[in-house]
């Protein structure tokens, strides 16, 4: 049977059956042809705007609003800053420095037409519940939860309802990381670091999306990866986003990094005796910087053991780390997942995998999405829902409702609440101060924690080597598989594979080798063929079929899994085996496209390099008068030192510009719309990232061959786009040399409203999602990255009204406002009180492509590296 990930046919089969529906081409075929490009023009609708009569008071003139609130992901709250426009939430940025993906891209689900199932029957469900309750024992199941007011109404009910037992389930677990906090203080506890005010980080197989914190980490490392800077080494199993920036890498197996952490241990005196080994000579200089003031980051998976020895490495070592209550009053773990799949009477609200329902007495499902259960009811979508969440900082945080619920879903709290025949109060003054000054309810409290002596003696044993360890870590867009129904997430590339609408078993090249697939895999991927070998991966009894990718960086013996298609009740550290199945899968990956051929498209300096460096002089050779300059001179400079390749910017632009998503087929063919492409490099210096937009070229190739003057340049420096000139001759997409254009092959735009049927864009509440500051792309329109111009005329607007002009730093595109390392600037050439004047005049600063003379406004700064002269890579690897 085959199995796709894309909408329910491709648009060529369902629309126009192949591109070119009249076959091989002939007189009457290119008659018809021609009758086709007209029928591709878009008709005009016109509808009638009515006014109102009396203007309610709640509505803001313009219809553009912002309110504060804070979304839960997997448990922890994110505080961030919601756009409405006519009280339709649009856009979401961070409240603080940083957010992942997860919020943003949680837009797309509010107003998802697949959301709507059955109309709920609320009252039903409370009577067979209270039932069942009556019966015997029912358990329900939760997410990891951090709300005080969530756990109040459990106790309350479990107190009234004696047979309610209440597990917590979550595929990827932090119960680890309080198991090391009690084996090495005594009591279980939650680290809270500061990884800024650290001198040397040591990171310890983990990830962004691994750690609640983990955004918040870069965010806080990023500004020190500028001079003076600080100095990053990373021991893993697997290539990272954050081990991409390390100054030093070690790559190891799972239980070669606990091995590691043990000899380091032994190195700076936690543990007695001496390591095992130098590892290269990588131990003993990493054991002498780090008592420069260091701090170890350690993955959530790592063992008990590991966790416990890292923490007590932080006291020895002095390190910014402070440790707060769990925010979990109880944890949540995998192994629930068996204890539903035990119980006869279940009520399973928590998110991922779905335990089997055959044969129970009594089962609901409480989710976003309707599932096949005998009593399903829709959970709300957080922007439907208020409420009270802690975020990984230890702070609490108050949640509001911004829309009432699209399909008649509850939170949480008013499921309970209802269970209870109870009503969840209104909020309170307190609650609303907070939520209008955009701070937390409750900050964190800290405890006073010494490392108990005889750490040597409690600690447990470390991860077993074996042949073939496998790691089931969750994936950077679908996490742990409860993002699949989200489109935005599975079109968005995977940071370090480029792969999009699947999961694949990641396994390094020597491994790959060692099974003799690593020669067919490199030679189809010559040959542009999409199809990997498939392969069946058991562990702890289970098995599944996964497609092998090879990844160079990683250590043989080791073996990834998403776990959004692999998951396992028993944990996520397995010993397991792999056999070929003789079959092939199609994977997808953009690596390759817009391939700028063989160039120097990221530099990379070292701190003292880039401190007596000179500015490089840009080389201006026209034939043609400069164009006449207006108010502004705006421009982009992207520091690819504090860019780690997250995508936040390229979900960002999509969410803000009506980007549509469009398959897995049309992107196998190079068709993708993401106006912000992310290349990635396996270089000597590591793993590097570069975001590639249109860079707004001063002398762009594609203004001078538009037939139609579609592609127009402003007096303030915008390459601009008139979407109603275009009629998709592509001459500006093939002169481009930096392959930033997009072209609409088919109506996407409508398409992705229409769930796949463009005909159904009009009635669709996806259309609610739409920006109408931005215009929806036809089929046979280019498009490309526009500076949001349209936040640049609302800036405008908003100054004229107030009689002053623009203020520096006033516009910010979306890529900038959601990048967790603040490497993009959208600055004025004009002003010289704007940031991006020094960037230009720092030694690291450069144009991409300088010498095909266009004159970009999008500038680059090189990639910092601040190696320790004592340690050569080639010795560790």
């Amino acid at each position: 049977m085959k199995t796709r990930r894309g909408f329910e046919e491709a648009l060529e089969k369902e629309l126009f059956r192949e591109e070119f529906p009249f076959g091989p081409v002939s007189r009457r075929g290119v008659l018809a042809m021609g009758l086709l490009a007209l029928a591709a023009c878009t008709p005009v609708v016109r509808r009638k705007g009515v006014p109102y009569v009396r203007q309610p008071e709640w509505v803001v003139e313009g219809g553009r609003a912002e309110f504060i609130t804070a979304l839960p992901h997997a448990g922890f709250a994110e505080p961030v800053r919601v756009r409405n426009y006519q009280e339709r939430p649009l856009f979401l940025a961070p409240l603080e420095e940083a957010m992942s993906p997860y919020p943003l891209a949680g837009l797309y689900a509010l107003y998802d037409p697949a959301r709507k199932g059955k109309a709920p029957d609320w009252p039903g469900f409370y009577r067979a519940w209270r039932q069942a309750l009556a019966e015997g024992e029912t358990l329900l199941v939760l997410p990891r939860t951090a709300s005080p007011r969530l756990e109040a109404l459990l106790q309350r009910a479990q107190a009234r309802f004696p047979n309610l037992r209440v597990a917590r389930f979550e595929a990827w677990s932090l119960e680890n990381v309080y198991l090391g906090a009690e084996l090495a203080f005594g009591r279980r506890a939650w680290p809270v670091y500061q990884p800024d005010r650290a001198e040397v980080v040591l990171l310890l197989d983990v990830d962004l999306h691994e750690h609640p914190a983990g955004y918040a980490w870069w965010a806080a490392l990023s500004r020190r990866r500028v001079p003076p800077m600080n100095r990053l080494y990373a021991v893993e199993s697997l290539p990272t986003l954050l081990g991409s920036m390390a100054d030093h890498r070690l790559a190891l197996k799972p239980s070669g990094v606990e091995a590691f952490l043990l000899d380091l241990a032994r190195a700076l005196g936690v543990l007695p005796g001496t390591p095992a080994a130098d590892y290269g000579g990588f131990l003993p200089v990493l054991a002498e910087d780090l008592r420069r003031g260091g701090v170890l980051l350690p993955g959530p998976h790592l063992s008990p053991g590991a966790q416990a020895l890292a923490m007590a490495l932080n006291a020895r070592l002095g390190a910014p780390v402070a440790y707060t209550l769990p925010p979990e009053r109880e944890v949540a773990t995998p192994r629930a997942f068996l204890e539903a799949e035990g119980a006869q009477r279940l009520v399973w609200a928590a998110e991922g995998p779905l335990p089997s329902l055959q044969g129970k007495r009594f089962a609901a499902v409480l989710s976003l999405y309707p599932k096949e259960a005998p009593y399903s009811l829709p959970l709300a979508h957080p922007l439907e829902a208020s409420g009270q969440h802690r975020d990984a900082l230890g702070r609490l945080w108050q949640a509001q409702a911004l829309v009432q619920p699209l399909y008649g879903g509850k939170s949480l709290e008013e499921v309970l609440a209802g269970l209870l025949g109870e009503e969840v109060p209104a909020l309170s003054p307190e609650e609303k101060r907070a939520l209008a000054e955009g701070r937390p309810l409750e900050e964190a409290g800290f405890l006073d924690l010494t490392p108990l002596p005889g750490l040597p003696q409690r600690l447990p044993p470390l991860r077993e080597a074996a042949p073939l360890e496998l790691t089931l870590r969750p994936e950077a867009s679908l996490y742990d598989g409860r993002y699949r129904e989200n489109p935005y997430l599975q079109e968005l590339p995977r940071p370090m594979t480029r792969l999009v609408w699947d999961g694949a078993l990641l396994a390094g090249e020597a491994q790959a080798a060692a099974w003799g697939l690593l020669e067919e895999v490199r030679a189809r991927e010559r040959r542009a063929d999409p199809r990997r070998p498939l392969l069946r991966l058991r562990a702890g009894g289970k098995e599944a079929l996964l497609p092998l990718w090879p990844l160079p960086g990683m250590p043989e013996g080791s073996l990834v899994a998403p776990l959004s298609h692999f998951f396992h009740p028993q944990g996520v550290a397995l010993a397991a085996e792999a056999s070929a199945t003789g079959r092939d899968y199609p994977l997808v990956s953009t690596q390759y496209h817009g391939y700028l051929g063989e160039v120097e498209a990221v530099r990379v300096m070292r701190e003292e390099e880039a401190l007596e460096a000179e500015p490089e002089k840009e080389k201006r050779l026209s034939l043609y008068p400069l164009w006449p300059q207006g108010e502004h001179a705006w421009a982009m400079t992207v520091d690819l030192s504090r860019c780690l390749g997250c995508g936040l910017c390229t979900l960002a632009c999509q969410v803000e510009n009506n980007i549509p998503v469009v398959g897995k087929e049309e992107v196998a063919k190079g068709r993708e719309m993401h106006w912000i492409r992310i290349d990635r490099y396996f270089a000597q210096e590591g793993v590097l990232h570069q975001p590639v937009m249109c860079q707004h070229c001063e002398k762009a190739p594609c203004e001078a061959v538009c037939p139609v003057a579609a592609t127009e340049h402003s007096d303030e420096g915008l390459n601009l786009m008139v979407y109603n000139r275009c009629v998709g001759t592509k001459y500006c997409s093939a002169n481009c040399p930096y392959k930033a254009r997009r072209f609409n092959f088919f109506p996407y735009g409508e398409a992705f409203v229409g769930k796949g049927d463009p005909r159904k864009a009009k009635e669709s509440p996806l259309a609610l999602l739409m920006n109408p500051e931005v215009t929806v792309r036809s089929r046979g329109v280019m498009e490309k990255c526009t500076y949001c111009v349209q936040r640049i005329e609302l800036t405008r607007a908003q100054a004229v009204q107030e009689g002053r002009k623009i203020r520096t730093g006033e516009v910010r595109t979306a890529c900038q406002e959601v990048c967790p390392g603040k490497a993009i600037h959208f600055g004025d050439l004009l002003d010289p009180e704007d940031p991006i004047q020094a960037h230009r005049k720092e030694g690291r600063h450069y144009t991409l492509l300088a010498e095909a003379n266009t004159w970009p406004r999008t500038t680059y700064l090189a990639h910092l590296k601040n190696p320790n002269p004592k340690l050569k890579e080639e010795r560790h690897g």
